[in-house]
């Protein structure tokens, strides 16, 4: 299978980018998980990448992400971050133990039931609007406290944390007050429920640094490990 010779410069540039925030910010290098995103590439991609250390990974789409899933090694941990029809939800639970992108109670309530048929207990973020950008998925503000709480009742599935994409045009002082403002967020909820853990994924290629910088624990990152999809 052809390899990328640049990916291993790349992932150190990557590894190297996110050790000087965390340094700077004074975090533990275990508070951060770093999500390679394979979406669109081939399997000989995930090959080389795990063969580097890497050993979570992402995929966008359910029927292109599983057979990477079947055919990679078993102590890789699979992210499902994409968009989650309600239709692919038993797909996505035997596959990908972590969910990220739980945008609704009744997709909460899918997840909670297919699981328990599966016998799985998948970890999940729930995706938040934030911005309220009709451009994406999510839960706005005001719905995710009530969401979280019924989350806490489900028997087989684990509510780890929230997820949030920010606009793209956001930059600068903007991209800082919105992963500002997710944290802001999380910490009032976990004034509440403070046996939570409280996990925000937040952050891909455009803004991983400044998401690191605010507290985010996973880094979902693609185009600048893998370079442009095809």
């Amino acid at each position: 299978m052809p390899r990328d010779p640049k990916l291993k410069e790349r992932l150190e540039d990557v590894q190297g980018r996110i050790d000087r925030v965390l340094n700077e910010c004074m975090r533990a290098k275990s508070g951060l998980t770093l999500v390679a995103v394979t979406k669109r590439h081939p399997l000989s991609v995930v090959l080389h990448a795990y063969e580097l250390g890497l050993r979570h990974f992402g995929e966008n789409q359910i029927q292109e992400g599983i057979p990477k899933v079947k055919a990679s090694p078993e102590d890789i941990t699979w992210h499902m971050i994409g968009h989650l029809q309600k239709n692919k939800v038993r797909k996505a639970v035997k596959h990908f133990p972590y969910i990220h992108s739980i945008d609704s109670l009744s997709l909460l309530q899918r997840v909670d039931s297919i699981a328990g048929e599966e016998r799985v207990c998948p970890k999940i973020f729930l995706q938040v609007n934030y911005a309220l950008d009709a451009d994406k998925y999510g839960l706005h503000p005001e719905a995710v406290r009530p969401v979280l709480e019924a989350a806490f009742s489900m028997k087989y599935l684990k509510c780890i944390g929230l997820m949030a994409i920010p606009p793209l045009h956001f930059k600068g002082e903007k991209l800082t007050a919105y992963f500002q403002g997710m944290v802001a967020m999380r910490d009032e909820l976990k004034t509440t429920f403070p046996d939570w853990e409280g996990k925000l994924s937040l952050g891909m290629t455009g803004d991983f640094e400044e998401a690191v910088r605010a507290g985010s624990n996973y880094v979902r990152i693609g185009s600048a490990l893998f370079g442009a999809r095809e």
